[in-house]
């Protein structure tokens, strides 16, 4: 998926799922409505570790969002060749840092501030609720 706009790590997919807040969804939402062939990624790396802080309920939210046949998220594998870089960044952020770079894409998260220790200030987008 090389028309990959945004990627969502693992805080803004617990969120999603969890129901806490809607910027997540906005966001999705807004791909959606761009309707010109672009997607919203999820790393393997954050889905997993999303996936596993949640209760039934709210895995099955994350799945859907995740597996819709006509929605515009993709799961993003993690490849041989990103391995290393991943794990020197750590597994879960690491991932979604990886895509947004390797992507050109903006990274969608709560921990922001993490997020700039790898990556440019314009390329994280900080997810806020009201």
């Amino acid at each position: 998926m090389s028309n990959v706009r945004v990627v969502l790590d693992s805080t803004a997919l617990v969120a999603y799922a969890a129901l806490r807040g809607m910027a997540t969804a906005e966001l999705v939402a807004m791909v959606e409505e761009e309707g010109t062939g672009a997607f919203v990624g999820i790393p393997a790396a954050c889905f997993l570790a999303a996936y596993e802080q949640l209760n039934p309920e709210e895995r099955e939210r994350l799945t859907r969002l995740a597996t819709k046949i006509d929605g515009v998220t993709v799961i993003l594998p993690l490849t041989g060749t990103e391995t290393v870089e991943v794990a020197r960044l750590g597994p879960v952020m690491g991932h979604a840092i990886v895509e947004a770079r390797t992507r050109d894409a903006y990274l969608a998260t709560y921990d922001g501030a993490q997020a700039r220790r790898e990556l440019p200030e314009y390329r994280v987008l900080d997810l806020e609720d009201q």
